[in-house]
């Protein structure tokens, strides 16, 4: 990297100025631009199979494999392991600059993987496009984040091998967004999904959430058995709620930290999960209805596996609890399309605010309510309930749902509308009684409701 010692020179120099006799000899503040710009340009693309990145938008994201080849022409190839957008960030040619407003910027200009990141959950993932060129490391390139007001991030461009693209774990991305978004019930909630991870050595099942978009996941529990029928009928469970970053790396999930799991007299060290053997099953959840299995079969640090994806047979933590109200705001209630069924509920509530389940929800020593319904507040902030109670059997995650006419209507002259709307309403998106609850990776707890019968869905946290 012949380049390197003139842009160090040239950094140091960039903005000083200088007495008349050195304004003789020494270039103009211009000229010094112009050729530290040149030689950041030469240094990137001077390797001839380009840089490696192991990016972390934050340190609380797992790391996304990043290749780049920057041409003279402005344009940089970029490969990676973000798969969003039907792939097209896999393989993807975007152009680039370098400019010096705050020293030497490296800019990516058209929309791309950096693009991408920066845009998710609304801006706030911590993603960047724009970086400040800080110094030569050896033969690395250090750059930091223009974007970043905190938390400043740090990216380390590598030269790379002839052979780092066959890093990238294009398989196991492939899969892996297969086994989240099999069927419909998954539709919409990103790179969120669930695996069950069987051991047949030890008839033990180990339950994953798993962030594809942030690379992030989470250790629900651990049980006895190979499916939730087993695991019901011999009811040890353990959770474990144990949560960790990880990077994809030669077709598996590398675990940033590994974890620990003791359970029925064995110990198992998760440390990555190779991904590998995919095929489909279906199975029947509702009367006439077929869903999609997506099966992954490995071998592990924890030993031989048998992954599903299906969350109706995944353990999660949505319990009968005295203490837990679950609730979502009313547009997070969608229909057999994906539609938010917000509008139907306005038109009965005009003034609703939120829809609210509660599970054995203690609402004095001797009373436990089981109801769902909606919560509305008017201009003068009084709170009314329209809920609709039922009874519930309760196996894994799968609730048999019947409503029992215990109702609990808090305002004093409810309207026919709103009563007959509440019992259409929670007639329409309970169905058939049959409902699967899944829990999804997100901080406070957040669970995805599904019924089978006429794939509705809501979330809760």
């Amino acid at each position: 990297m012949k380049n390197y010692w003139t842009i160090s020179a040239l950094l140091v120099t960039l903005f000083l100025g200088c007495s008349q006799d050195e304004g003789a000899k020494l270039p103009t503040v211009e000229e010094r631009t112009s050729e530290a710009v040149d030689n950041l340009k030469d240094v990137l693309t001077e390797p001839t199979n380009g840089w490696t990145l192991s990016y972390r938008p934050t340190n609380e994201t797992g790391a996304f494999l990043i290749l780049m080849t920057f041409n003279e022409n402005g344009t940089v190839q970029i490969q990676s392991d973000v798969s969003a957008n039907d792939g097209e960030f896999i393989d993807h040619t975007i152009s680039y600059r370098i400019d010096s407003f705050q020293g030497l910027e490296l800019i990516m200009e058209t929309y791309g993987v950096f693009h991408y990141l920066f845009e998710l959950e609304q801006n706030t993932f911590g993603g960047e496009f724009e970086f400040i060129f800080v110094k030569e490391d050896n033969e690395d390139l250090i750059f930091t984040s223009k974007t970043d007001a905190s938390d400043i991030t740090t990216l380390v461009f590598e030269p790379s091998g002839a052979n780092d693209s066959d890093l990238i774990s294009t398989e196991a991305i492939d899969i892996l967004r297969q086994g989240i978004f099999s069927g419909d019930e998954l539709a919409g909630i990103g790179g969120m999904g669930n695996f069950n991870f069987h051991i047949p050595s030890t008839n033990h099942t180990i339950s994953v959430a798993l962030d594809l978009e942030k690379r992030i996941i989470k250790l629900l529990g651990i049980a006895e058995g190979q499916d939730m029928n087993e695991i019901i009928s011999t009811s040890k469970i353990a959770n474990l709620n144990k949560t960790t970053s990880f990077s994809l790396q030669n077709e598996s999930i590398v675990l940033d930290q590994s974890q620990t799991i003791s359970f029925g007299g064995i110990e198992y060290e998760v440390t990555q999960i190779p991904i590998g053997n995919f095929s489909e099953t279906t199975d029947s959840f509702c009367t006439g209805q077929q869903e999609t299995i997506v099966n992954i079969a490995g071998n592990a640090s924890f030993g031989n596996f048998t992954a599903t994806s299906s969350p109706f047979q995944s353990y999660n933590g949505f319990q009968p609890d005295p203490d837990d109200l679950y609730g979502v705001t009313h547009f997070f209630i969608y229909d057999q399309d994906d539609n938010s069924i917000s509008d139907q509920i306005e038109a009965v509530f005009q003034n609703v605010v939120a829809f609210q389940w509660y599970y054995n929800f203690e609402i004095d020593q001797d009373s436990l309510l089981n109801a769902v319904g909606f919560v509305t507040v008017d201009e003068f902030n009084n709170v009314d309930f329209f809920l609709r109670g039922f009874d519930v059997i309760q196996n894994g995650n799968y609730l048999q749902l019947s409503f029992n006419g215990k109702d609990l209507i808090t305002v004093d002259n409810p309207t026919a509308e709103e009563l007959a709307g509440l019992d259409q309403l929670t007639d329409e998106i309970f169905s058939g009684g049959n409902i699967y609850v899944m829990e999804l990776l997100n901080i406070g707890g957040l669970f995805e409701f599904y019924n089978p019968c006429n794939k509705y869905k809501g979330f809760l946290f």
